[in-house]
Formats: C-alpha cells, sequence, structure tokens
C-alpha cells in the first residue's frame, strides 16, 4: 500500500467521524459511538423487571463535568405499558409526555417528566439495573401509578429537594417509591449546590446503597462500583 493510499484512507476513516449540525452550526469529531451495543442491550432487556431502577452514565459528554459522580441519569422502568387496570384507577395524566411500548422507562429531563421505549434510554456508555430486595405486586402497582401521575412536572433545574413541584430525574425515582428507597439505604447527602451546602440525591447515591445490581455493562470495572459504594 502506497503512502498516498494510506493517507487517503486515513482522512476518509476521520471524515467519516465528523458530524455537521445546521441550527446551530457546529462541527463535532467523534471517532466513537454508545459503548453500550446490541448484545448488552438484549441483556437488559431480558432481566429488567417492573420497578427496577436504571442508571446510567456517559463518556465526554458537558453535563457530566457539572454533575457530581460516575453516573448522571436515572430513570424507573414501569414495563409493558398501556396497564389498562392500573390506568383506570388514575383520574388524569398528561398524553402529552405518555408513550406505550413492550418495555417503557419513565424519567425526568429537560422535557419534563416522560415515558419512553427502553431501547432509547439505553443509547448511553454506562448502565446498571438496580433491583429493591423485597417489594410485592401491590407496591410496583402503586410505583407504575405514581410515575403516570407524574408525567408532565417540569424538569428542576435548582435541584431544590426541600420542595417536588418540579422534578429532577433523581428526585422523580426517589418521588415515585420513597419509602421503599430509604429502607435500602438510598438518602441525600448534603452537597455544595454551587455555594452552599444542601441536601440533594445524585444518581451515584442509588448505586451506594442495597440496593442488588442486577446487570452491569462491560465498561464499567468492579472498582468504579467499589467506589461509589465507600462514598
Amino acid at each position: 500500500m502506497s503512502i498516498f493510499t494510506k493517507i487517503y484512507n486515513t482522512f476518509l476513516k476521520i471524515f467519516g467521524d465528523i458530524k455537521v449540525y445546521k441550527y446551530p452550526f457546529f462541527i463535532l469529531y467523534d471517532p466513537g459511538s454508545y459503548l453500550i451495543k446490541g448484545d448488552e442491550v438484549r441483556e437488559i432487556m431480558n432481566k429488567v423487571k417492573p420497578g427496577d431502577i436504571v442508571v446510567r452514565g456517559y463518556k465526554n459528554y458537558l453535563d457530566g463535568y457539572f454533575i457530581p459522580g460516575f453516573f448522571s441519569h436515572v430513570g424507573l422502568y414501569l414495563g409493558s405499558v398501556p396497564n389498562t387496570e392500573k390506568i383506570s384507577l388514575l383520574p388524569y395524566f398528561n398524553k402529552q409526555f405518555y408513550a406505550e411500548g413492550e418495555q417503557i422507562v419513565a424519567h425526568s429531563m429537560a422535557e419534563g417528566v416522560f415515558m419512553e421505549d427502553l431501547l432509547n434510554f439505553c443509547r448511553c456508555d454506562y448502565l446498571v439495573v438496580l433491583r429493591i430486595n423485597e417489594i410485592g405486586q401491590n407496591e410496583i402497582d402503586n410505583i407504575y401509578l405514581s410515575a403516570l401521575s407524574k408525567l408532565g412536572t417540569p424538569y428542576d433545574y435548582q435541584f431544590d429537594f426541600s420542595t417536588f413541584h418540579n422534578l429532577s430525574c433523581t428526585e422523580f425515582v426517589y418521588l415515585c417509591m420513597q419509602e421503599k428507597l430509604k429502607k435500602e439505604g438510598v438518602i441525600m447527602r448534603k452537597r455544595r449546590k454551587p455555594i452552599l451546602l444542601s441536601p440533594t440525591l445524585i444518581p451515584d447515591d442509588f448505586v451506594n446503597s442495597s440496593l442488588e445490581i442486577v446487570f452491569k455493562s462491560k465498561g464499567i470495572s468492579n472498582t468504579v462500583i467499589e467506589k461509589i459504594k465507600e462514598q
């Protein structure tokens, strides 16, 4: 292979990893993709159960530098939706943020609390599935109803845990199963926000508990989990 061919092939390889965003105009070189691949997604789909907590993280995303800890987001797995028996018990839920499917996750992002397919939620670099050790079907049903009743709740950009008018991702999951999570050792810790110390809950706090880890993606070493649990 000639030097020209090597240079040409290298250029095409780099060129193929450049992303262009028209509005606003922005060029990004991204030679990688999400670390979680199809085989792990299939494993997650087979293991996850309604009432499980899914915690995820990313490599090299800007918001990861502003969120304390290894993980940056958390959601609540609801399972198959709709469940007509449970929905009939609700007087109202915001259909704009409602989604149906075989495997649905509810979580809170900039657009507020909404539901989406598990496949979409798994587009990340790191993911763990956590499970409450002892939970009955009635409790799972109540978690399901609680999650649906919060659809459309605005996102809490202030991360104010003294009120729940707006909900960050951690607030949403915590509020849906507060009593069970307290028993599992998921507790708020005082952190600077941004200057003063105040009680907050970050995604790592769900891992740093007695919740059972039923799945851990390949990119997460045991050392990472040990460090989180030592906090």
